[in-house]
């Protein structure tokens, strides 16, 4: 399938402020589905300059893939809804001692007076030979910035993920995707740019070609300049179930931000949003979804 590229810009990864965490819950709709489950974890909900969170995985699984959700940090009321809060980390995280995955967002460059909450998702099982890799861009301050992971051979991409280190809330992830043999991630300043350092790592989750494995990017035109939008989307046979998501802002530069990507509960669907930036964005637009489905 051919990579759509799609970009965004405004945060970095900063060190968490103020944080309420609740514990790991195992969405038990997933446990049906063998060896794949889903588990999820919160922040407070304040207003925070900066939030991150980690959803753990059940002791015995290992990190597949994951996403978050930011829910407030936008402005205004649909269609004219901007948003103020980004996303700057999407990390899927292998440790000996335990594994996660980790999200974190921070409020633009010129800052958020309203409450908002950070929800993130781990994807967890047992797929055999599950490798995990990145690639780190150099630091420097360029107006935009992609890394892309390549899996080892006979590998294929099953999760996907980025991180921002620097950008002081004024660069963000705009995409994270994946095709079936490599991972991408994207980033972008905001429109005022940044004069700082920062880069953009991508992460990839390789594994073992499980049966039925296809890499999807279901269409979800809407031809129009509404914000925000969302969409839900599934598997072209229902009774697949998703182990991996990513989302793009449809090559809208910084001007579009993704807010949210993350399967649900069942591993049936995949829920995606983004929200213009606060200049807003004229014409027509839509997003990119990415979905890893197996049998």
């Amino acid at each position: 399938m051919k990579r759509r590229t799609a970009v965004r810009a405004a945060l970095a990864v900063c060190a968490t402020i103020g944080l309420t965490l609740a514990g790991p819950v195992a969405d038990a709709a997933a446990r049906s589905a063998p060896q794949v489950v889903r588990v999820s974890a919160q922040t407070g909900k304040d207003s925070a300059k900066a939030k991150s969170a980690r959803a753990r995985c059940p002791h015995g699984t290992r990190v597949i893939s994951g996403g978050a959700s930011i829910e407030g940090g936008t402005a205004g009321q649909a269609p004219n809804a901007t948003a103020q809060v980004v996303l700057t980390r999407l990390e899927p995280v292998a440790h000996g001692s335990g594994h996660y995955f980790e999200a974190a967002a921070h409020e633009d460059g010129n800052g958020f007076g309203g409450q908002w909450r950070l929800k993130v998702y781990a994807v967890c099982g047992r797929l055999p030979g599950l490798v995990y890799l990145m690639q780190r861009g150099t630091p420097g301050s360029p107006p935009s910035d992609a890394q892309t992971v390549n899996c080892p051979a006979g590998k294929v991409a099953l999760g996907t993920g980025g991180r921002i280190d620097g950008g002081d809330g004024k660069v963000f992830l705009t995409e994270i995707g994946l095709q079936d043999a490599f991972t991408f991630a994207n980033a972008y300043e905001a429109e005022g740019g940044f004069a700082g350092r920062w880069r953009v790592t991508a992460f990839a989750v390789c594994g073992d070609q499980p049966p039925g494995y296809a890499v999807e990017m279901p269409a979800q035109l809407q031809g129009n300049s509404a914000s925000p939008k969302s969409s839900l989307v599934a598997c072209p046979n229902p009774a697949q179930r998703i182990v991996g998501t990513g989302v793009g802002n449809g090559g809208q530069q910084n001007q579009v931000i993704p807010t949210a990507v993350f399967p649900s509960a069942a591993l049936n669907e995949a829920t995606t949003r983004a929200a213009e930036d606060e200049t807003g964005l004229a014409g027509p637009w839509d997003t990119d979804q990415f979905l890893v489905c197996v049998d």
